[in-house]
């Protein structure tokens, strides 16, 4: 006999897996994201970030050859251009009656061979009610083969749909990265959602990764995707996009907003010094001494 869910049960997955999730719109494709922090800093501004798949957002990456006037040289710039993220309302909890706001969010920072990326919506007005709980980095451990699990994403653009299954191997090494697989059906769309396992313990379905691939069977001229084979990103490598982008208030409240934007305003210092000390100093400045 199926196990029939009291309503509290019901209402707490919607809270804590469909409604963190979002649609994400980029120049050439559409995909999915999670809310896993929304909190002011000191002054009062909201910041509010969102996670996805690289390969979601790079259409809204491009990398030029500009005039560099400070060393008179041709040099490579990247260029991001924000993304739109869509968020829903539901009514009855389940019944999605549309979007809740559509916002631009900025790539602030992202690993493209590993295949993660990291936004923070244009939007500072006010928190964001529904985020993702993180699942403890002190815990991996305890996450095996056989764990149940909710995957969640706008499959094939449509609004946030969620499967069921359980986790079915852990040591997938594709491009030279880990990544974790589940039986919880995900498709074309999925990409830049969210994987959710539920903690006995803390009482909290906790994200634990992102869907990036799906397995495809090619036949022919034809390719059918396996959605019971999905790979996602594990959050072990989630919380090392964190550290090398110094991002670590995301999950270490010993640490704030305040300290990792210093942190990031003096790598961002250094690196111009590299650049500077590599390039030479700007002809200008040199006719003016």
């Amino acid at each position: 006999m199926p196990k029939y869910l009291t309503l509290e049960e019901v209402e707490k997955r919607h809270h804590e897996i469909i409604w963190p999730t979002v649609r994400i719109r980029a120049k050439d494709a559409w995909g999915s994201g999670t809310v896993i922090y929304s909190k002011s800093d000191k002054s009062g501004k909201f910041h509010t970030y969102i996670l996805t798949c690289h390969h979601v957002i790079a259409s809204n990456i491009k990398v030029e050859k500009v005039w560099d006037q400070r060393v008179g040289i041709e040099v490579k710039k990247e260029i991001r251009t924000p993304v739109e993220v869509q968020f829903f309302y539901y009514e009855n909890l389940s019944y999605a009656k549309g979007l809740s706001g559509s916002h631009r969010a900025e790539i602030v920072c992202y690993d493209e061979r590993q295949d993660i990326a990291l936004l923070e919506l244009e939007m500072q007005a006010r928190e964001i009610e529904w985020v993702a709980t993180l699942y403890p980095e002190d815990k991996i451990r305890d996450v095996h083969v056989y764990d149940a699990v909710f995957a969640c994403g706008a499959a094939m653009a449509h609004e946030p749909i969620a499967t069921d299954g359980i986790i079915t191997f852990m040591n997938e090494i594709i491009d030279d990265y880990d990544y974790w697989m589940t039986t919880a059906q995900i498709i074309f769309g999925n990409s830049g959602g969210a994987v959710f396992r539920y903690s006995v313990e803390r009482d909290k379905f906790e994200f634990i990764g992102i869907p990036a691939r799906v397995e495809v069977n090619i036949s022919g001229f034809s390719a059918q995707a396996i959605t019971h084979m999905g790979f996602f990103v594990p959050i072990t490598r989630i919380y090392n996009l964190f550290r090398e982008n110094q991002y670590e208030f995301l999950f270490n409240p010993e640490v704030t907003y305040e300290d990792c934007e210093k942190q990031r305003k003096l790598k961002a210092e250094e690196d111009k010094k590299l650049f500077m000390s590599k390039y030479g100093g700007s002809p200008i400045e040199e006719k003016r001494k």
